[in-house]
């Protein structure tokens, strides 16, 4: 299959995999009304989801040993179809302990391996461009999945969600092999070590802050929005997908723009921007206009971020891709472990107020941090 054909289905399925992730930020309470906890208790349910990437590398370096996509991609699809499937079966927070530990390990393993897998066959001065139309799914899980979550919990309740999902990927597991290119072998399969130096270093540190910064913020807003402002479940699934389509114009910036201007200006720029975003929530956090201005315009800022951060890491270690891509993934899942725990308490002690000053603080040190790492001798990434 064509690179473009290959995409076209690697997208697709990215956009169910974002789906499951993202959906139960704005559903967060209804979720944990059907288990019968507290918002503090099911926030640590998706500390847990986060804190599983702790064993992207592992899965990398075993099932995906030689740098083996297509075997990454449908075995985190098997992973994320099961996790799901146990959630909705068992219906009770020992169960979706399970069930989200197991869909947090697909995640990553299935973006590694799909990234990787683009990162491959594109060369490096259009990549930013192919690796953004992967990253507009994750604008996609909101601004699809939301809306479709929330009215499938409306009407069969909150483990409605999971079912469908889990369905789904088991025909994309299936449909993987038979899709995409098969994977190399011989010499050209054989995986290098991985040698970490300062750019390196310097990225998984930025993801470990600014995404504990975004996870600290978007964890608490359907509770922000419930309590503040009264939403019905209706109108949480309409303000997450407003702030969606905040996050594609992030997502169409890179797309258009990272490739001509540079990956590494992208993500200084989008740190930039998030501080500020952070700190105008915080200002406007008593009105629902204001509020959501702020936290929109905070998310188109991360996904500029996050997506320009993509291209950065899959030319930091060439000759192992894709188990880069899992440390960055640690990474990643390790900040929102950490905004997941945090967020909660202290949107119950101070409201969205402190979770935005706490996230600003972040965002700061994650500019610092990339600044510092990817300048001097050594190294340079673009």
């Amino acid at each position: 299959m064509t690179l473009r054909g290959s995409i076209a289905f690697l997208t697709g399925t990215r956009l169910v995999v974002n789906t499951g992730h993202r959906f139960v930020f704005p559903f967060l309470p209804a979720i944990s009304r059907g288990l019968g906890i507290s918002l503090e208790r099911a926030g640590l349910l998706l500390s847990a989801r986060s804190l599983s990437f702790v064993a992207t590398p592992l899965v990398v370096g075993t099932v995906g040993r030689g740098e083996r996509r297509v075997r990454l991609v449908v075995f985190g699809l098997a992973l994320l179809a099961v996790g799901a499937a146990v959630t909705a079966a068992t219906g009770a927070v020992a169960g979706a302990l399970v069930g989200f530990i197991l869909m947090g390990m697909g995640k990553p393993t299935f973006d590694a391996a799909a990234q990787a897998y683009v990162a491959d066959r594109a060369p490096f001065e259009r990549r930013a461009r192919y690796l953004s139309v992967l990253e507009l799914t994750w604008a996609g899980g909101m601004l699809v999945g939301a809306p479709a979550a929330g009215w499938l919990i409306a009407r069969w309740g909150w483990r409605a969600p999971f079912w469908v999902i889990s369905a789904l990927f088991v025909v994309a597991a299936v449909a993987a092999p038979r899709v995409l290119e098969p994977d190399q072998s011989g010499e050209n399969g054989t995986a290098v070590p991985l040698r970490p130096d300062r750019p390196m270093l310097a990225l998984l540190a930025t993801g470990l802050l600014f995404s504990f910064a975004a996870e600290n913020t978007f964890v608490v807003f359907g509770a922000w929005l419930e309590d503040g402002f009264a939403l019905s479940l209706t109108g949480l699934g309409l303000a997450a997908t407003a702030i969606a389509v905040a996050e594609l114009a992030g997502e169409g910036s890179v797309l258009l723009f990272a490739d001509r201007l540079g990956p590494r200006r992208m993500v200084i720029a989008g740190l930039g921007a998030s501080v500020a975003g952070y700190l105008a929530l915080t200002m406007a956090a008593a009105t629902l206009a204001g509020g959501l201005v702020a936290l929109a315009f905070t998310f188109i800022a991360f996904e500029i971020t996050i997506v320009a951060t993509l291209p950065l890491a899959t030319e930091a270690a060439p000759g192992a891709r894709s188990r880069f891509l899992a440390w960055l993934m640690v990474a990643l899942g390790v900040g929102r472990a950490l905004g997941d725990a945090v967020g909660p308490p202290l949107y119950t002690w101070k409201g969205v107020v402190a979770n935005g000053a706490v996230s600003a603080g972040a965002a700061v040190a994650a500019l610092l941090v990339l600044l510092v790492g990817l300048s001097g001798p050594g190294r340079e990434l673009r």
